[in-house]
């Protein structure tokens, strides 16, 4: 709701585009119609706009920016079944439900893991992309299931919301930890061996395709429909350390 807020007010503020990360890919279309009705081009980044959505009220977007979270979820999924040797106990920290970037990289992961029998997924719920909420659920599976030695989360936040709740029940070094979106604080816990893996996606390259397509569209320039940027896997070997296990 604050988002569609600050579009209506950027739209009636007369900018000349918009450049758009959805917070909700359904939510997002109605804000976004009324800058198509005042004539903005629009740049979607990160997160798609719902098709189905957009279909229905007739969206125009310029590009969407963004890496494939389908296979980003994947990638982490092959990290696991790898590191596992096909058996391990997961539990799975999800997005916001229906959100398409966490549908996508759950869908990608559990595909990822299909064909491995021994790994089995003992939980899955949503910590909403927060910290604080990655750490209160993932303190309660721990109780709930203590044969558990993965989690995957969908991004960061929440990876670093459950290493804190394995801290506080003294199970450093016991449970894999796979995260999404490589950030600062992640990369750091990587490198200190209390994390395996997470997903880059380049959000600074998504941030610079986003600004020089949205002045391409100002100029009336053609830009591609889609531009995607590269997804790798970060972890603590890759990042030339000693393996954590």
């Amino acid at each position: 709701e604050k988002q569609v807020q600050i579009i209506e007010n950027l739209v009636q503020a007369g900018v000349s585009a918009l450049c758009v990360a959805p917070s909700g890919s359904r939510e997002v279309v109605s804000a976004i119609a009324k800058a198509n009705q005042a004539g903005i081009p629009v740049v979607v980044v990160d997160t798609r706009v719902d098709a189905d959505a957009a279909a229905a009220a007739g969206l125009k977007l310029v590009s969407f920016i963004g890496s494939d979270n389908y296979q980003g979820g994947r990638i982490a999924g092959e990290f696991l079944v790898r590191e596992s040797c096909g058996t391990a106990k997961v539990a799975i920290l999800e997005g916001i439900p229906g959100h398409e970037t966490g549908d996508s990289r759950l869908r990608g992961f559990r595909d990822a893991i299909a064909a491995s029998p021994g790994i089995r997924v003992l939980a899955s719920q949503p910590a909403n992309w927060e910290r604080d909420q990655g750490f209160t659920v993932f303190q309660n599976l721990l109780q709930a299931h203590r044969d558990l030695d993965t989690v995957f989360a969908c991004n960061d936040l929440m990876a670093l919301g459950a290493l804190e709740a394995i801290a506080a029940a003294g199970r450093d070094g016991h449970i894999r930890v796979i995260g999404y979106d490589a950030l600062d604080d992640a990369r750091k816990a990587i490198a200190e061996g209390r994390m395996d893996a997470s997903v880059a996606q380049s959000p600074e390259e998504m941030g610079r395709l986003a600004i020089e397509t949205a002045v391409k569209a100002i100029r009336g320039e053609a830009v591609p429909a889609e531009q995607m940027v590269a997804i790798t896997l970060v972890t603590r070997e890759a990042a030339g350390a000693a393996p954590a296990r």
